[in-house]
């Protein structure tokens, strides 16, 4: 029960930094490609 806990957390911190990177690279790729900032919600 512990090691499925574990392996949860494990699993959800990976995927939370790699959508904090992703969305990062995306915002600096958007920027060189149009030289603008990526549209945002309003």
């Amino acid at each position: 029960m512990l090691r499925k806990a574990m392996w949860t957390g494990l699993y959800a911190g990976f995927g939370a930094a790699s959508t904090m990177i992703a969305r990062r690279l995306a915002t600096k790729v958007w920027h060189v490609a149009t030289g603008e900032d990526p549209p945002t919600k309003k």
